[in-house]
């Protein structure tokens, strides 16, 4: 079974903010200046059709019929971690639009599942966006996302790895997607209602590690 879903929307899931309007306000007269397109943070269209393509399924595919050899599962709920949602990196302090250098952001989610003999086969997909700031230019990146299965009733994690998209903002550009599919994850399957049992959850990894791989510019 196939299932999307749309981030950023509301809840826990939403990404942090932006300290203020005038963040926006002056990454965009900053990029003006520099006489470049200048892309947007606000939440982009979702990839879905993307990520149902790299999961093997189409969007508007119907359900496989019910039939002593095929079973319906419903898949865990896909959650994007309380601040995870995306991340920004600034090339000096403080904190501020002009010293913004990039922001990864996850912004789309997808998962199938599937009975594989007595396990649960989960498959995640994760999309998203590198954005330049004025103190950013064109180069590859590699954005870190830790996927993790974790079992409901004590929210131990079962499955967690950590994934890096390579993304290339090509000179000229301000923003890049990027894709993540996971390989399929196998926990114990205990009953065709996974969604009571496990969850799937998501986000941008932060720290020592995830600097090491944040980007291939000085």
């Amino acid at each position: 079974m196939l299932c999307l879903k749309r981030c950023l929307r509301s809840g826990p899931q939403r990404a942090k903010p932006c300290p203020a309007l005038t963040f926006l306000a002056a990454a965009a007269l900053m990029l003006s200046a520099c006489g470049v397109r200048h892309g947007t943070f606000d939440t982009p269209e979702p990839a879905t059709a993307k990520l149902s393509a790299l999961l093997g399924k189409k969007p508007e595919d119907p359900p496989p019929p019910a039939s002593g050899q095929s079973r319906h599962i419903f898949c865990p709920d896909f959650i994007i971690l309380e601040g995870a949602a995306a991340s920004r990196v600034y090339s000096a302090d403080p904190p501020v639009a002009a010293n913004l250098r990039h922001q990864f952001s996850i912004t789309d989610t997808a998962r199938e599942c599937s009975l594989d003999g007595d396990k649960l086969s989960l498959k995640a997909g994760v999309a998203g966006k590198v954005l330049l700031g004025p103190a950013g230019s064109a180069g590859t990146f590699s954005v870190p996302v830790r996927i993790s299965v974790l079992r409901k009733q004590d929210n131990e994690p079962l499955v967690t790895k950590i994934y890096r998209a390579a993304v290339t903002v090509p000179p000229g550009a301000t923003q890049s997607d990027f894709t993540i599919v996971s390989e399929p994850l196998r926990v114990p399957f205990v009953q065709d209602h996974a969604e009571e049992d496990y969850t799937i959850k998501a986000g941008i990894e932060e720290g020592p590690a995830a600097e090491k791989a944040a980007g291939a510019r000085p």
